[in-house]
């Protein structure tokens, strides 16, 4: 036997509104012996306290002469969220027997014939156990909710801690030597980078730097950049030399790391990208090696831009892989870029093919990069980035951008080894998940 409330908007100070004399006429035509218990309530003390009295209610009777406006909508809502079925009787209406006057609220006007009445409140109470189902899976489907949103808190958490401890594997300071000053571009397309960079003072000659993509994303790339970064080495112990180290070659360092990463597999093949080179500050003669990377482009003062091409595959892929060198004297005003894949897709530009359907250009990236050529370096680098920020996607960066400026000349007397690092960083914003 279910319940059926009956909700008046007599005044509460008056006490309990008592049952209408038509509600018997009504229920003499039920059909069956499962004739529901009938209990009343007033309007404001069921909006008072609507947990106590809609707890049990299977189908609830709404005869109202002037309700507030307010509290229609009110206890239209409360019936709702619960899922319980109602009628709506009120003097002024002027809906139809059976039309629905919100979801889950059924007109019925007062003076209604009481058979065509019982048979439409009959039919409503008939669907009590499905609507009974309806909660259990509704609260099964809340409790469930709130765990994945704690495990999501959690993951959120850790993603945070992972980018953070990333961003301390990054060099805090960048240093200067002789002409030489480095400016850096670094933008995550998430938490966590596949993206790692680093630039330092080999000797008081020597400069290393290089621009590392491990290939994928998220967590699994994050981890490759910092095994990547420790694993990279840029000198060697020699006693017998006066200084006691030998500073080892782009080409030799990339070897060194490609057959470091191979040995380290089980099974499952992860690889990457990178560009290593080191910069002689006596003379300014750098030498540089790739592993699959984009070519590094220097630019010089009106000349064509010219690109480093020596060869070399990606790292953990060939154990026996020769990674090539190139040297190049560079003079005051170079810029010299290495950079990730990402920029490919930073500056889409459709355009038509032959078969009429449209493709998307990827050389843009090239022109944007000719303005780093010239002027303050840092300001370049900025006006880059907000041109970054110009372009369709922006908001939902496909992949992670990352560029390392080594300039000769420009800036660099005013620079400290002790000043922060000249980097453009964003920082990746949280998931609306």
């Amino acid at each position: 036997m279910g319940q059926l409330l009956l909700i008046r908007d007599t005044d509460p100070a008056n006490g309990a509104p008592p049952t209408p004399a038509g509600i018997d006429k009504v229920l003499s035509h039920w059909r069956g012996s499962d004739r529901p218990r009938v209990e009343t309530a007033c309007l404001q003390n069921v909006l008072q306290d609507p947990a106590s009295h809609l707890s049990a209610v299977e189908a609830a009777w709404l005869l109202l002469d002037r309700p507030a406006a307010g509290d229609l909508f009110e206890i239209v809502g409360e019936l709702q969220d619960r899922q319980i079925p109602a009628l709506i009787s009120r003097p002024n209406g002027n809906e139809l027997l059976g039309q629905s006057y919100q979801e889950g609220i059924v007109a019925c006007p007062p003076g209604t014939d009481p058979e065509r009445a019982c048979a439409v409140l009959q039919t409503l109470m008939s669907q009590a156990p499905a609507i009974a189902m309806l909660r259990r899976e509704r609260r099964m489907l809340r409790a469930q909710n709130t765990g994945l949103c704690e495990q999501i808190g959690k993951l959120d958490e850790e993603l945070r801690m992972a980018a953070q401890l990333q961003r301390e594997f990054l060099p805090q300071k960048l240093p200067d030597l002789g002409d030489a000053s480095f400016h850096v571009l670094y933008r995550p397309a998430g938490y966590v980078s596949g993206d790692i960079y680093d630039a330092m003072r080999l000797d008081e000659h020597h400069l290393g730097f290089f621009v590392a993509d491990a290939v994928g994303h998220g967590v699994p790339a994050a981890l490759m950049t910092i095994y990547i970064k420790r694993s990279l080495r840029s000198k060697r112990i020699t006693p017998e030399t006066a200084s006691g180290y030998t500073i080892i070659p782009p080409g030799e360092a990339l070897a060194r790391l490609n057959a470091d990463m191979i040995s380290h597999q089980s099974g499952k093949v992860r690889f990457a990208t990178a560009c290593y080179g080191v910069l002689d500050t006596r003379d300014n003669t750098m030498t540089i090696a790739r592993a699959g990377h984009p070519f590094p482009m220097l630019l010089r003062d009106n000349e064509e831009v010219q690109t480093l091409e020596p060869e070399g595959g990606l790292l953990g892929v060939f154990p026996d892989e020769v990674f090539e060198e190139t040297t190049v004297q560079l003079k005051a005003g170079d810029r010299l870029l290495i950079y990730s894949d990402g920029f490919e897709c930073a500056f889409p530009d459709e355009e038509v093919g032959r078969n009429g359907k449209r493709r998307v250009a990827n050389e843009n990236y090239a022109e944007e990069f000719l303005a780093l050529g010239s002027g303050d370096p840092s300001v370049a680098i900025q006006r880059l980035e907000d041109r970054l920020d110009t372009q369709a996607g922006s908001l939902n960066q496909k992949d992670d951008l990352t560029i390392v400026c080594l300039s000769i000349g420009h800036n660099a007397a005013d620079l400290t080894q002790d000043e922060p690092a000249q980097r453009t960083e964003r920082l990746p914003k949280p998931n609306a998940a």
